[in-house]
């Protein structure tokens, strides 16, 4: 929706209704208001229960009753709803000022926000390979992060890699028995550091003295008096992995502002909060020498028999840390929902701790599985090589396609296309179902995948380069331009952006951005076969279509850079 407009109207509502959010739930109705004689209106109702009430219908005239700026709203009206369907106040736009503001500066006002919001994802080990798994959580991670970002708020992308406990351990036998050197290592560090992992494991199964060895390894780095040469092979494993691992995020369009590790919070570094879980008498013992905290009705382990440190003790340590660090709003940990336990605890064990982090600023945002991916050749384990599989899948169709106007013998274009119909099929989906993973349909040319937003960006890029010999103004622009079906639905289209945004975020789910979008270009498709500019003898008419589309570029760039797509100009 026009920025303008929408500021307008949100401040005067702002005056009866204490709600600094009624700049995002303006509404455009799903489809064009034809019961105005067919004019813009924006819709807004009180956000609650659902219920209705006196008091409530009472606010809403109220609403209606303000003075807006005549000069942009026309009419205002309570509109009284039925059944499920809520009361609202409709605001009846004036054509000519909805049609510039959209078209001059497509949702370029943001407010800001001063709440800190921390995104923990992706976090994969560097000891185990980055699997689908991880795909989803970045994925997934990066979107969520982005949508806040754009939405005012200060964000900080957090990835909490896992180089920590007893799997470090084994790891270091597996590079012994394997012998590997400091050069197979860099060459491919996760490839590498996984074979030494399973060849570690598949010998523990038949020698019960590798399980007590990788314990010792462990507890020698874990020590203050740590070997040096072991601290130094377990430092290069950290740094050639995440060489590696930016390689696949550059890949994925994901970020991150803050790398931290797992072994920020060893043993050494936790005593205080072993301390205070003990002053509050949360740090219960054990008949075995483990120590416990409660969590409901369960004993959960926060210390080894041995003495060593677990998961959940390192992560109690990392959020007491990010608090002091951060002083966040909120905390969202993008992890499956087979954790769900973990940060229960987690969370539990941590507000107890400290009374300022409270139940609500913990967010565990859960997602299901992928089933069924791997590579058309079998079983894959590595991410990379999934989307490689993509890149090459798509560069073959490019071969064939008789439409195609880049250098076939790039694959950069490939790799593109391939790595966004990964993340469209992903982020299509919501977000806590499991789903079937299938080529044919992700990378298909046509539907709604991620080939599609490429496709309309690249037709939307071509037409305004044809075209940039039209000298367009933004200067008288109106309504009576732009009267075609078309041109209202896609303008339509274009004035929810503002909105979809705040429910994605409202929702946690990227599905709402990515069905938006498919609608934009479902709209621009209808748009260009009749909108037409080369043939279209009247000036004005050329120039307010060359906006309309330019304006459906830009909204459909910022949509597809939120989702981690690079938008593509040509294919």
């Amino acid at each position: 929706m026009s920025c303008l407009i929408r500021k307008s109207i949100s401040e005067k509502i702002t005056q009866i209704v204490r709600n600094n959010n009624v700049y995002y739930e303006l509404e455009s109705p799903l489809k064009r208001s034809t019961n105005i004689l067919g004019k813009p209106v924006l819709q807004w109702h009180l956000k609650g229960n659902g219920t209705k009430s006196a008091s409530n219908l009472e606010i809403l005239n109220a609403v209606s009753a303000l003075k807006y700026d005549s000069d942009l709203v026309e009419e205002v009206r309570t509109v009284q709803g039925s059944g499920k369907t809520p009361d609202k106040v409709e605001f009846v736009l004036r054509e000519n000022p909805y049609v510039q503001t959209l078209l001059q500066e497509p949702f370029e006002h943001v407010p800001t926000r001063n709440e800190h919001m921390v995104f923990e994802y992706s976090s994969p080990n560097i000891a185990k390979p980055f699997h689908v798994g991880h795909l989803r959580s970045t994925i997934i991670g990066n979107v969520l992060a982005n949508i806040y970002k754009s939405l005012g708020y200060q964000v900080t992308k957090m990835n909490y890699l896992g180089d920590w406990g007893t799997q470090f351990g084994l790891l270091q036998i597996g590079v012994e028995m394997l012998q590997i050197t400091d050069e197979e290592m860099r060459r491919a560090p996760i490839e590498t550091l996984y074979k030494a992992y399973v060849k570690a494991n598949k010998e523990a199964l038949v020698d019960e003295s590798i399980a007590e060895k990788a314990r010792n390894y462990f507890k020698q780095l874990e020590s203050a008096q740590q070997s040096k040469k072991l601290g130094q092979q377990w430092q290069k494993y950290r740094e050639y992995t995440l060489e590696e691992l930016e390689c696949v995020y550059k890949r994925l369009g994901a970020t991150f502002d803050v790398y931290d590790w797992e072994s920020q919070y060893s043993q050494t570094h936790i005593v205080q909060v072993l301390q205070a879980l003990d002053s509050k008498s949360l740090l219960l013992p054990e008949k075995d020498g483990r120590k416990v905290v409660e969590v409901d009705d369960r004993r959960v382990p926060i210390i080894k028999s041995d003495g060593s440190t677990l998961y959940l003790t390192r992560d109690i340590a990392a959020l007491l840390d990010r608090w002091q660090r951060f002083q966040f709003e909120n905390i969202f940990y993008v992890v499956e929902n087979g954790q769900s336990d973990h940060f229960k605890a987690c969370f539990h064990t941590t507000s107890k701790l400290e009374q300022a982090i409270t139940m609500s600023k913990l967010k565990h945002v859960k997602f299901g599985r992928i089933h069924g991916m791997s590579t058309r050749k079998g079983q894959a384990v590595f991410l990379k090589d999934l989307l490689d599989e993509a890149r090459d899948i798509m560069h073959a169709k490019q071969i064939q396609s008789p439409t195609t106007k880049i250098d076939v013998n790039s694959h950069d274009v490939a790799d593109v296309l391939g790595v966004s119909a990964v993340i469209i099929n992903d982020l299509k989906q919501r977000r806590q179902r499991d789903y079937e993973f299938n080529w044919d349909k992700a990378l298909q040319m046509n539907g709604d995948t991620g080939i599609k937003l490429q496709y309309t960006h690249c037709r939307l890029y071509s037409l305004l380069e044809q075209n940039d010999h039209i000298h367009v103004t933004n200067e008288n622009l109106a309504m009576e331009c732009l009267k075609e079906p078309e041109a209202l639905d896609l303008l339509n289209e274009l004035a929810k952006y503002p909105q979809i945004l705040w429910q994605a975020k409202e929702n946690l789910e990227a599905c709402i951005l990515v069905n938006y979008l498919f609608g934009i270009s479902n709209a621009t498709s209808r748009a260009l076969k009749t909108l037409h500019i080369k043939n279209e003898a009247d000036r004005r008419k050329q120039q307010h279509r060359l906006l309309l589309f330019k304006s459906a570029k830009t909204i459909l760039k910022q949509g597809m850079e939120i989702l981690g797509l690079q938008p593509l100009n040509k294919m």
